[in-house]
């Protein structure tokens, strides 16, 4: 029962799932994934290699990232997208259909804040991924409720280490989504965007994006001159298997 809940609430969220990789200062969530995107352009790739899993892949918004850089790229969800290009469709109980130590390259991107076990997802990413091979994962630090009810977790680096390091997963980078400046942004921008108001036909529109175009603006400067690091949007890891269970 509770995997048909999840099921159904994800297929009602298909259409508000990330298409291509890309953002700007007209979008209310351009704090927290401009330099998300920019770090799976530049940094992430460079990680990747051979056959590529993209674990919770959703609409592979960042297929054009990698496939230069790897020799297959599967998506495995718990259901199909509005593209049809979802490779394998499995329950959110499953394991992934892969043999041990088979995969040289696994991607998650904002998946794991929506597993209600994230140390068996951890777990089985270990299982699947040779040894020497790499995670690349991004989850969110702090943001808002999303995807509801299917939002489980947040995480702290350290969680993030623990969960890593208990199943044979040692971090190379951890990197941050920006600081305080960011996420205060961001906070201030999806309150603007879904808490309780008034609408004025236009005149709200114009206040909204008058609003999105300067806290982007200004925030993303006040996050360069000042980087608070102990509080951020996101953190994005790579990760490297152990080889021979060190």
């Amino acid at each position: 029962m509770q995997n048909n809940i999840q099921n159904n609430s994800i297929q009602s969220d298909i259409h508000l799932r990330r298409e291509k990789p890309e953002t700007n200062i007209l979008c209310r969530d351009y704090l927290v994934m401009k330099p998300l995107i920019l770090w799976l352009r530049d940094i992430a790739p460079k990680y990747a290699s051979g056959i590529l899993v993209d674990y919770g892949c959703g609409n592979k918004p960042y297929l054009s990232f990698f496939q230069n850089k790897v020799t297959d790229y599967i998506g495995v969800d718990v259901s199909q997208n509005e593209f049809n290009t979802v490779n394998y469709v499995i329950d959110t109980d499953d394991p992934l259909p892969f043999g041990a130590n088979s995969i040289d390259t696994l991607l998650s991107t904002q998946v794991l804040e929506h597993t209600a076990e994230p140390e068996k997802y951890i777990k089985e990413i270990s299982r699947v991924l040779k040894p020497g091979g790499h995670l690349i994962l991004t989850c969110p630090g702090s943001y808002m409720l999303h995807e509801e009810p299917n939002d489980f977790f947040r995480f702290t680096k350290y969680g993030i280490q623990q969960l890593a390091n208990k199943h044979q997963l040692r971090i190379i980078t951890l990197d941050t989504a920006g600081g305080a400046w960011r996420l205060m942004g961001q906070i201030f921008l999806n309150h603007k965007a879904f808490g309780r108001k008034f609408k004025i036909p236009i005149i709200s529109i114009i206040f909204y994006y008058f609003w999105v175009i300067s806290s982007n603006t200004i925030f993303s400067v006040l996050d360069t001159l000042n980087l608070n690091d102990k509080e951020t949007v996101n953190y994005m890891i790579i990760a490297e298997k152990s080889i021979n269970n060190e």
